[in-house]
């Protein structure tokens, strides 16, 4: 018994299958009644655990740099924990214990901003009364 073959889907001349076919689908739907998709909740907490994980080691090994400056003989040393001028300075020799600590506060920054806007597409997803 031979089956006839559906008819593929076609759009403006377009012959669509698999997930065209179905993107096409979802966008016809007036009311986004179709708009169903998973929020890969587990995988985006594990996700933020994870960058959370990477801040705290990078916020310990700043703060053993700050500390270390704080410690130090060298004026300079500890000038530049107070003075970005002075740290600027030294930033690029790269003998000096600044350019250590400037090349882990920018890895902060990138970081930090990754988290922040992980955090916040995370959030978005949670009801409001679960995080007041």
């Amino acid at each position: 018994m031979a089956t006839t073959p559906k008819p593929p889907d076609i759009e403006v001349g377009q012959v669509r299958d698999g997930f065209p076919a179905l993107a096409s689908w979802i966008a016809r739907d007036p009311d986004n009644e179709s708009f169903v998709f998973r929020k890969f909740d587990r995988l985006g907490a594990r996700n933020i655990l994870h960058l959370q994980s990477q801040l705290i080691a990078l916020e310990n090994e700043l703060d053993q740099l700050d500390e270390e400056a704080r410690r130090s003989n060298d004026f300079e040393a500890r000038q530049s924990s107070r003075r970005w001028e002075t740290l600027m300075k030294h930033a690029n020799d790269p003998n000096r214990p600044e350019k250590r600590r400037l090349e882990k506060m920018e890895e902060l920054q990138k970081l930090l901003n990754r988290y922040c806007t992980t955090n916040t597409t995370f959030m978005l997803n949670v009801p409001a009364h679960k995080y007041r």
